[in-house]
Order: C-alpha cells, then structure tokens, then sequence
C-alpha cells in the first residue's frame, strides 16, 4: 500500500495522525504537498502511506480506533485519482496515550481527544462549525480573461446581467456555483494562470473573474461570451485562476485569502449557499464559526466546572447502580443549568432495556419519560391548562450522560427541545453527535473518536442543542463503567 511519492519519501509515515497530504496535478505531471491541519512548533511532518497495515509494523502497533472507509482511505492518499483533484483531503484524527488510571475504564475509548494544543478548559464543544482562528484555506479553480482597463464597468455589467437571467452560472440564480464573496478584478501581472502557473508580469490588463471551472465549460463559456461581449471588442482568451471556496472566516485573516484570489469577509449566514449548492437555514448554520477562545473563557469559571463535575458524579453513580444491577451501564443526570426560576428540576436514569424486555427502554428516553411526569404532576398541582408537548419537553434543561448517545436518543432529545448535552465517553459505532464519517465537511472537530452522526447540526430539523464533551474522562472516573461499543446508548 506504500506509493512512490518522489521527494515526499523524505516524510516518515503514521496512520491515524498524518499532518501532511499530496495531490497529484495531471496537468502538470507534479504532486503537490499541503499541511492539514496546524503545526506546532517543532512538530515533525508525517505523511500517510495508506491506512492499511504496513510491512514494517508489529502486531501490537495501534491502529485508528475509528473504521476507516473506502472514500476516507482514499482521502489518507491526498485523494489522488478522484475527480476533482483541486479539493483538500481532510485531517486525519489522531488519540493521545492512555494513562494508567484510564486503561481499566475501556480498552481504547477513554483516552482524552487530541485537540488544539492552546485550548486548556476541561469541555470541549462537538461543532462541525469552523474556527476562524484555526480555519484551513481551501481553494478550488474558476475561470477568468484579461480584460483592457476601459472595458472593465461595461464588462462588469454584462457579466451582472447573465447572471441575473440564468446565463452565466453564478449568484442567487444558481447558488451552487456562487462566487459572489469574490472580487471581480484582479491585475493580470499579480494572477497565477493554470495550468502553465506563470505570471504576465509586464501585463497591463486587469483579470476578470468569470464563474467555477465546474459552472461551464471552456468550449460553451466562450461562445456565450463571444455573444455577450461582441460590442467591447476584446478578445476571448479563457484562463484558470485558483481562488478561496469560501469568504475570509474573520477580518484579521482577510489578508490570506486575498492573496489567492481578492476576497470579502461576510458575517455568517450573509447570503452564502449551503453545502451541496442548497440554500437555507443550513448555509447560515455552515458558515457560523465556533469562537474557541470564547469556549475556554466560558470554562474558567471554576464553580460552573465544578457544578459539572457533580453533575458527571451522578452519571457516574447511576451508571455503577446500573451495572449492578445487571442492566447497561449509562448512567444520566437532567437539571436547571440556567436556574431560570422555572420548575426545579433533577432527574437520575439509567437504562432499562434488560429489565423491562424492551427495546426502547434507553437511559435518556427514561429520563424524559421522568421529566415528564414532574411537569405534568406539576402542572395538576396548579390546573394550569395543558399546552400541546407540555409534558414531555426539556426545554430549557440540560442533560448529562456517561456515553455518546445514539442517534435515537439524540433526535429524541431534539423532539424534547433540550438546551444542552454534556457527555464523557464517545460511541464509535452508534454516537450521534461527533459526525465522525468520511464527508470531512461535517466531521466534528475533536470528534473523530466518536460516533459518525452529527444530529444535534443535523439541517432541515426544528430544533438545535449544544453538545459537550469532558476532555480527560480519567479526571472524573476512577472505577470499572462498561463501555458497550457495539450497542446504542
């Protein structure tokens, strides 16, 4: 599975935790490097030969935790030999050592999550959204054509009006293909053209950007041109340019993106289209960032920790109940995080599958089933007229719970309007909130141990939660909980 990568030799291999991969460049008969993710200072570069098992490895040397599917080994290669070859191949995830007091809680899935180095608060946020701070800068190729000064504002309008009437594949008209957070101009002297890469360097023209690659073919972009732009007088002479997939992620990092290609910042949800060119909710909820810093800041609060802590306590305690009990050992806790003055409430569940000969007797459908009882009880204390859902929401609470849940508990949790999730062991194979899969756009960063769904996020849904996960679970537990991988949570 070993390639022969030229130069690229001089990277050692890893197989879960490569910081570099390559892309090869048919036009150009070239492979091209690119780091994945940041490097810290000092850090060695390591690339990943494949993802199976080497010659030179022992039977004992670890391997990723998460199974690893045909599309996402081919993303371990620099996704050499998919179509599109200007895509970025996606970080691979990576786990820490296991400490002593950790090795008898599970046989792997107890570890800490390798996350940004700088980020030292106990909770960490399960969020596809991007960091701006961190935020890697993808590019991908467009068409583009020089242009005389002159001809530049009647240029521009042309263009405005083909996208307006559904000519030209770009804007509102076909968000898929939006490159409405680009600049239109650019001088020809600055612009690296594809595939030669060369620079007209005593070029006084502007470059125009035109639309994608992908939105029009060369062939049917010049002809359409040719008509359009038949009374300026300039010849067409189509050009690939690289520029940014996406608007600047902040002010302060504007200056990287307009070094590819000229670009805006926008505010999230300013208009952008969602993932797969379909737009609504799911573009804003794509392009809000996560603030990191403001996530540690928020975790300083030490008593705030500490009412965590306790909260964990309690799973922790259900969950060794449960077990002795004969039953899954997952334990839950609900309360008034807020403390909002609304109805007092503090609920213990634990799952009671074993006992109850049901399927569906799952630790958080148990502790909504409890909530629900509260409320209503509390409800018929005061004759209140009953509201329609009344009984059964955790709107406003917060839930805590030992394991990753799975996807049935967490659109439960949705349909049962929780505020928020806290949880301490992931669930591989069934976990509902890391999105830990193949599609890299909505991979969970410091997720990529847990399970491959993402629901909390999940688009087209009425409700969204926030989800945390505890860092270093060994901080909080220091005796025997199961850790049943192959079931749901």
């Amino acid at each position: 599975m070993a390639l022969a990568l030229g130069l690229g030799s001089l990277f050692n291999h890893h197989p879960s935790s490569a910081n570099v991969s390559f892309e090869l460049d048919k036009s150009t008969r070239s492979i091209r490097y690119r780091t994945v993710r940041q490097i810290s200072t000092g850090e060695e570069l390591c690339i990943c030969y494949g993802s199976g098992k080497m010659w030179w490895e022992g039977p004992d040397e670890e391997r990723p935790s998460t199974p690893v599917s045909e599309t996402h080994e081919v993303s371990l290669f620099g996704q050499i030999g998919l179509e599109d070859d200007e895509h970025e191949p996606a970080t691979t995830s990576s786990t820490a050592s296991q400490t002593p007091s950790s090795r008898v809680l599970s046989n792997s899935h107890s570890k800490a999550p390798v996350l940004d180095a700088s980020y030292k608060a106990p909770l960490w946020r399960i969020t596809s959204s991007p960091d701006p701070k961190t935020m890697q800068l993808h590019t991908t190729r467009a068409w583009a054509m020089d242009i005389p000064p002159r001809a530049c504002s009647p240029a521009a309008q042309i263009l405005k009006r083909l996208v307006k009437n559904g000519s030209l594949r770009a804007g509102d008209v076909h968000p898929k293909y939006s490159i409405r957070y680009l600049r239109s101009f650019r001088k020809a002297k600055d612009v690296l053209k594809l595939p030669q890469e060369k620079y007209d360097a005593d070029s006084m023209d502007l470059s125009l950007l035109l639309c994608l690659e992908d939105a029009h073919s060369s062939k049917d972009l010049t002809l359409l041109l040719e008509n359009a732009f038949g009374s300026l007088h300039i010849p067409i002479r189509l050009y690939l340019v690289r520029v940014p997939t996406g608007p600047a992620p902040s002010p302060e990092r504007l200056s990287e993106w307009s070094a590819i290609w000229p670009c805006v910042f926008l505010p999230p949800g300013a208009g952008i289209p969602a993932k797969d060119g379909v737009p609504g909710s799911d573009a804003a909820r794509a392009m809000v960032p996560v603030d990191r810093q403001a996530d540690a800041q928020l975790w300083s609060d030490e008593s705030l920790v500490d009412r965590v802590r306790h909260a964990f306590r309690r799973c922790i305690a259900t969950a060794q109940q449960a077990r002795a009990a004969g039953e899954l050992g997952i334990g839950v806790f609900v309360t008034n995080m807020e403390q909002d003055g609304s109805i007092a409430i503090s609920v213990d569940a634990h799952d009671t599958r074993i006992r109850d000969a049901h399927p569906l007797r799952h630790a958080v459908l148990n502790a909504v089933r409890r909530v629900a009882h509260i409320r209503s009880q509390s409800r018929s204390s005061t004759n209140e007229e009953a509201e329609n859902g009344q009984d059964y929401l955790l709107t406003g609470l917060t839930m805590f719970i030992t394991h990753e849940p799975c996807v049935y508990c967490a659109m439960a949790l949705i349909h049962s309007r929780v505020r928020s999730v806290f949880f301490l062991f992931p669930s591989p194979r069934s976990g509902g909130f890391c999105g830990a899969q193949s599609n890299a756009s909505d991979i969970c960063d410091g997720g990529q141990d847990g399970g491959p769904f993402c629901i909390h996020e999940q688009s087209g849904l009425n409700h969204k939660y926030e989800v945390w996960r505890w860092i270093n679970p060994a901080e909080l537990v220091h005796v025997q909980i199961d850790m049943h991988m192959s079931v749901d949570i």
